[in-house]
């Protein structure tokens, strides 16, 4: 990586909530290149909270009306007392209580802040942060994904009750050719 020190020092100076301009950024799976800026070092279990809350005042009638597709009730209803377990369980404080998926990612990283970590097993660094504006640059190529009716009542949730949670996005960076600090904005450009 060109610049790791001027990285590195733009993470260490991003304390709070700040922006990271993610440059050039090529997906891995879909080869879609894309300009990123991402609100980083954001506390993600209060957003975790206020979605649980969210989720537990959530009238399934509600969110089935306003839903762009059509899936029976029943279903909404499942995956609205699914997704309420899974955040119960992943706002504990107890890190054994959190769904065993939640454990993993926590025990697979070594974390340098709250949006920067290493993966123990692969040394790629990942940006953690909250998807605010995406410009593609050059489109990839997408798979077509047959998910079941409760995942995709899942999504039609997130996307009616604008969880945040939804928003949340981990990037895994290994090209970066430049950084640069613009006031506290961080600007990562990628090398595609």
């Amino acid at each position: 990586m060109k610049n790791a020190k001027n990285f590195f020092d733009g993470m260490t100076n991003l304390s709070g909530a700040k922006f990271i301009n993610l440059n050039g950024y090529k997906s891995e799976t879909s080869g879609e290149i894309a300009n990123h800026n991402i609100l980083t070092n954001i506390i993600v279990m209060n957003a975790k909270k206020k979605d649980l809350q969210t989720l537990k005042s959530a009238d399934v009638k509600v969110i089935s009306d306003k839903a762009s597709k059509q899936i029976a009730i029943d279903i909404f209803s499942q995956a609205l007392s699914e997704m309420v377990i899974s955040a119960e369980k992943n706002t504990s404080a107890n890190i054994e209580d959190r769904t065993a998926q939640s454990q993993a990612q926590t025990d697979a990283y070594l974390p340098i802040t709250n949006s920067l970590k290493i993966h123990k097993e692969t040394g790629k660094l990942h940006i953690f942060g909250f998807a605010n504006q995406k410009k593609v640059l050059v489109k990839g190529e997408y798979k077509t994904v047959n998910s079941s009716d409760k995942t995709l009542a899942k999504q039609q949730i997130t996307k009616v009750l604008k969880l945040r949670s939804g928003k949340f996005r981990t990037f895994i960076v290994e090209n970066i050719e430049s950084v640069t600090l613009e006031g506290k904005t961080l600007n990562i450009n990628c090398a595609y």
